[in-house]
């Protein structure tokens, strides 16, 4: 039985795995080798093929004589197998590149900007589809044209493109320029432009990016007319508005403050601080006040601050100043708004110094009127005291002649005059003295209610009307009145003079009632504006318009000659509601009755 040669057997195992070398090699032939690689790859597959050869006629004659030839076929292998691995390898290096390349080429044409290649005649040599879609064409109606056919600045855009190939801008710049699509309109565009060199550093083309910027360019227009707006508003407001950062430098100001401040235009504030334009006293006070808004973080409201302009005129300013902030809440400033009351400070000035003259004048006149109503009661004692006693003894004088003497022997001239003159004559003085004597009462009460004290508290309205009418008892009984109190909200005042107020209003409404129908007075309040308002309603006569204001001024009565009084009782209730800040006021209609309405603060 025949043993097979180890050695043979190697040596058929080796032209096997050769053989298979070779196939994976032949595979990897026009993709995976360079040329020198190839050379070598074809000396080796001679000495394979040789190796062959030699095992065949080993074989086929049974010599050992080409065992040197194999031997130095046999120390080629290893080379062998290492071009074998490699070609292996390359092949699946190709896969992953044709792969990359293929995701690299969706990259591309997918990326959200535009791409496109140019050479050295700035011809356009690769476009990619996000770039055709933007203008409107195919890749066959760009490549190979000049690029600057599509801008909508052909010279602009060459001569750029000339230079850039030229090496006359440098590197990194970026563009705005306006591309013309297909259909003729246009395209605002940033243009992104890298050149492209070979291995010697020549320039050899230009790789461009083009991204679409029409929200952006929208955007910028939206915000630039806004800002126009906001600027065109600010300039033409009578108020000062700026605004300063945290260590007090204007960074905004309009042509009110620019105007204030002695500057042409609003930028010649720009960066600069009140230290600058004020005195130092006023600077310091404004700057302190901007610090303290920046590290409070809190508004300054409606302050009342002075100031100079550039003639030197002093000035006041309702001042509000509000912490400026970013977007993650950090004082970045302040923003302040400055009105013009000088000439509302004037006038408070001037209102202030007429009341202190009124105030005087008021003074004075209480006085004289005091001093006129007490000194003329004096002589008017004696009108009525010798009026009285000149009345009885023309009494007496007349009871003397009428017993002594006839009638008959006395002139009837002298008769006429101690009968009916003399008395009649007496009674007008005496009328006269108690109507002025009743006058002068009403001017010195009104006087003392000038000069009286007003203790305010705390009023129970209710008690105080009940009071009011209980003291009225006997005359709303003689009228036959009814008079209906509601539930009343307390107020605030002197509780003497307030009690007064109603007594003469409800005196009013008695002394006016109207006959032809029992009397009635309803009395009711209600709170309105932090005020109590009580109504005195009565279903009397009524007043007419033209009277109703005039029955608040002093000795103005409606039926003089009917109804007794001296024409001050709403005079002082007007005087006492106004110590009060209160008011007093009247709704009527003749033949429908009155509405009279007193207003106090509420508690």
């Amino acid at each position: 039985m025949m043993h097979p040669d180890p050695v043979a057997a190697f040596d058929l195992i080796t032209l096997l795995a050769s053989a298979v070398g070779l196939i994976v090699m032949l595979r990897g032939w026009k993709r995976a080798l360079e040329p020198k690689a190839k050379l070598v790859f074809l000396g080796l597959l001679v000495f394979t093929l040789c190796y062959g050869v030699c095992l065949f006629v080993e074989w086929s004659w049974d010599t050992r004589a080409l065992d040197r030839i194999e031997d130095v076929i046999g120390a080629l292998l290893p080379m062998w197998w290492a071009f074998v691995i490699y070609a292996f390898l390359a092949g699946i290096v190709e896969q992953e590149l044709r792969e990359r390349e293929t995701r690299f080429q969706e990259l591309y044409d997918e990326a959200p900007i535009g791409y496109h290649e140019l050479d050295t005649e700035g011809r356009i040599t690769r476009v990619n589809r996000t770039e055709l879609d933007m203008l409107g064409y195919t890749a066959e109606e760009m490549l190979g044209r000049p690029v600057w056919e599509f801008s909508a600045e052909k010279e602009k855009s060459r001569d750029t493109v000339t230079d850039k190939l030229a090496g006359d801008i440098p590197p990194g710049r970026i563009f705005e320029r306006t591309l013309r699509r297909k259909d003729g309109s246009t395209l605002g565009v940033l243009v992104g432009i890298r050149l492209l060199r070979d291995e010697s550093g020549h320039i050899r083309g230009i790789r461009s990016t083009i991204q679409d910027i029409t929200k952006r360019k929208q955007a910028e227009e939206s915000l630039a007319q806004e800002r126009n707006l906001l600027r065109t508003l600010i300039d033409n407001m009578p108020d000062n508005i700026y605004v300063k950062d945290t260590k007090s430098r204007f960074i905004v100001a309009n042509m009110a403050v620019a105007r204030l401040m002695g500057a042409t235009t609003p930028n010649e504030l720009l960066g600069k601080t009140d230290f600058e334009f004020y005195p130092q006293e006023l600077a310091a006070k404004y700057y302190a006040d901007d610090q303290n808004v920046i590290k409070m973080g809190q508004l300054l409201v409606g302050q009342e601050e002075p100031t100079v302009d550039p003639e030197g005129n002093r000035k006041w300013y309702s001042t509000t100043k509000a912490p400026l902030r970013d977007s993650r809440g950090n004082v970045t400033g302040i923003i302040g708004i400055s009105r013009d009351i000088t000439a509302r400070k004037r006038a408070e000035d001037d209102r202030e110094h007429l009341m202190e003259t009124l105030a005087l004048k008021n003074e004075e006149l209480e006085s004289v009127l005091y001093v006129t109503s007490h000194d003329l009661r004096a002589p008017l004692v004696n009108i009525q005291g010798f009026g009285n006693e000149l009345s009885r003894s023309c009494d007496l004088i007349h009871s003397a002649l009428k017993d002594k003497v006839k009638s008959a022997d006395m002139n009837g001239e002298v008769r006429t005059v101690l009968n009916k003159d003399v008395p009649e004559a007496l009674g007008f003085i005496l009328s006269s003295a108690t109507r002025m004597d009743s006058l002068l009462s009403g001017l010195l009460r009104l006087s003392r209610l000038g000069q009286a004290a007003v203790h305010i508290e705390p009023l129970d309205m209710n008690a105080m009307l009940t009071d009011v009418t209980k003291s009225m008892e006997y005359q709303v009984k003689e009228a036959g009145v009814t008079v209906d109190i509601e539930l009343l909200p307390p107020s605030v005042g002197d509780a003497s003079q307030i009690n007064q107020v109603f007594s003469n209003i409800l005196d009013n409404a008695l002394k006016y009632l109207d006959e032809s129908q029992p009397g009635m007075i309803r009395i009711y309040a209600k709170i309105e504006d932090g005020q109590s308002i009580y109504c005195v309603e009565d279903n009397g006569v009524g007043i007419a318009g033209e009277h109703q204001s005039k029955i608040f001024e002093i000795f103005h009565r409606l039926e003089p000659d009917r109804k007794s009084g001296e024409g001050l009782g709403l005079t002082i209730v007007r005087h006492i509601l106004d110590r009060h800040n209160g008011k007093v006021w009247v709704e009527s209609e003749p033949g429908k009755g009155s509405k009279f309405f007193v207003s106090l603060p509420s508690v």
